[in-house]
């Protein structure tokens, strides 16, 4: 009988575990405007079971957010909704398991276009024979991921002796694009555009285009619109 209640006992017997978790998704997660994210944290080990809940830095989580067990669903997210979603799962035991997630919603706005020299002051003009600078810079998150294409008369532009494309001009504010026209000839004089945008990314693109044109003697730049397709 004595032996018999022993192995019972042995039976009934458990040993608690903290919690360990893992994402379905990387610490960083990118997407176009109107997508729809699922974030799941998946309890790989703890005992008791933990609980997952989730939160967002800053501020709480979207109106609009989803919470089913340890998965999170954004549907149609916006900007409004970019930032830090948490993890936490806890059950008592140890330390709580936490993972953070950073959303970046894409964005793309005010696309700026630069010329230098400037040839609206009175100081500065432009000349056969001179260099010319055309920048061209947009406000975007994230920065580092925007495609900046240059063109010439509607042809893409490709480095040569006197056009000469920087993705990011070291003189200009960070993230600008620029293409240098080195000893300016006739055959410079056409309409240059900037071409913006996110590579495989539903966010519309933005262009800017100005016309280099000769007038009385004197070369002239006209920027003819910054537009979104």
């Amino acid at each position: 009988m004595e032996k018999r209640f022993r192995d019972s006992c042995l039976v009934c017997s458990f040993s608690t575990a903290p919690p360990i978790i893992k994402l379905s998704v990387d610490d960083t997660v990118v997407v176009d405007p109107g997508q729809d994210v699922v974030l799941t944290c998946e309890v790989t080990a703890g005992f008791p079971r933990p609980t997952v809940t989730w939160s967002r830095y800053p501020g709480p989580l979207p109106l609009s957010a989803q919470v089913r067990g340890p998965t999170l669903i954004l549907r149609a997210v916006t900007q409004a909704d970019a930032g830090f979603y948490n993890c936490t799962a806890f059950n008592n035991v140890g330390n709580p398991a936490r993972k953070n997630v950073n959303l970046v919603v894409r964005t793309m706005t005010n696309l700026t276009f630069q010329i230098t020299p400037d040839s609206n002051k009175d100081s500065e003009t432009i000349q056969i024979g001179r260099d010319l600078k055309l920048s061209c810079h947009v406000d975007a998150t994230p920065q580092d991921k925007v495609n900046y294409t240059w063109y010439k008369n509607g042809v893409p532009i490709v480095n040569s002796d006197n056009l000469i494309l920087l993705r990011s001009d070291p003189e200009m504010e960070p993230g600008t694009s620029s293409l240098d026209i080195v000893d300016i000839k006739f055959s410079d004089l056409a309409t240059y555009s900037c071409m913006v945008n996110f590579p495989g990314s539903r966010v519309p693109e933005l262009r800017a285009d100005v016309n280099i044109s000769q007038s009385s003697g004197k070369i002239s730049l006209f920027l003819i619109c910054i537009y979104r397709i």
